[in-house]
């Protein structure tokens, strides 16, 4: 019976978390969690620890003296932050894995790799999105570093709602072609590096990677598309997202 209320508490986790991720809760969003509680027939304490779990990583706002719990909002400081961030460990990372990473880790690098190109061909942005962020965590995990590790988990968390946004939930998939061919092939350079022990190769594929990444993001953001779900920040606030069905 000890167990049980963790896992009643990661089962809430794990849905509120997804529901971030594909914008089921939009940036800005109050989260309500005597809501959350009922729909997942749990009781209120695993839902709040749930949230406040999610808060420690930044993506939920805990404020008991207004709202309760909102969702992070999107703006363009916050994603400058962000992209300088991403930059820095995703370029540190591929050094580490070419001078560390082993034959096991190079062929569970190679299974996530066609996770995503299997994503891709089906055309699921949710999956895109997180087959992505999983290959990326995995690199980070195999660097060796778990100091480092730990903040490139935290970046491709908050890009993996990004990665659905850009990746197909919420724009044409049609205009995403070559975008995703230089996506797969970004990924095949960089673990062919690492399997060389070429850090210096892994190290440039890695950056341009970030900077892809980085463009399609900013290319979606000035479209400005109309639609139902706004950033939920301060500094674009006339800028609107469309949520496209993925299914």
């Amino acid at each position: 019976m000890a167990g049980r209320p963790r896992s009643v508490m990661e089962r809430a986790y794990a849905e509120i978390k997804k529901q971030f991720m594909t914008l089921e809760l939009a940036p800005g969003a109050v989260v309500d969690d005597m809501q959350i509680s009922e729909k997942l027939g749990i009781s209120r304490t695993p839902a709040r620890e749930a949230l406040f779990r999610l808060a420690s990583e930044g993506l939920i706002v805990a404020d008991p003296g207004k709202s309760g719990f909102f969702v992070k909002p999107l703006d363009l400081l916050d994603l400058s932050s962000l992209f300088e961030a991403h930059m820095m460990t995703a370029r540190t990372i591929s050094r580490l894995l070419a001078a560390r990473a082993t034959q096991s880790d190079i062929v569970k690098l190679r299974r996530a790799e066609a996770k995503v190109v299997r994503a891709i061909e089906r055309q699921r942005p949710a999956e895109v999105a997180s087959s992505n962020a999983e290959l990326h965590r995995l690199e980070a995990t195999a660097s060796g570093n778990g100091y480092l590790g730990g903040l490139a988990c935290s970046i491709h968390d908050h890009g993996q709602r990004l990665g659905y946004l850009a990746f197909g939930g919420a724009t044409s998939w049609d205009s995403l072609h070559d975008h995703f061919l230089q996506v797969q092939q970004d990924h095949r350079e960089l673990i062919d590096a690492y399997e060389n022990r070429d850090p210096d190769a892994a190290e440039s594929v890695a950056g341009r990677h970030v900077l892809l990444f980085r463009d399609r993001i900013f290319s979606f953001l000035t479209e400005n598309p109309t639609g139902a779900v706004d950033l939920g920040g301060d500094i674009l606030p006339s800028v609107r997202l469309d949520r496209v069905d993925s299914e």
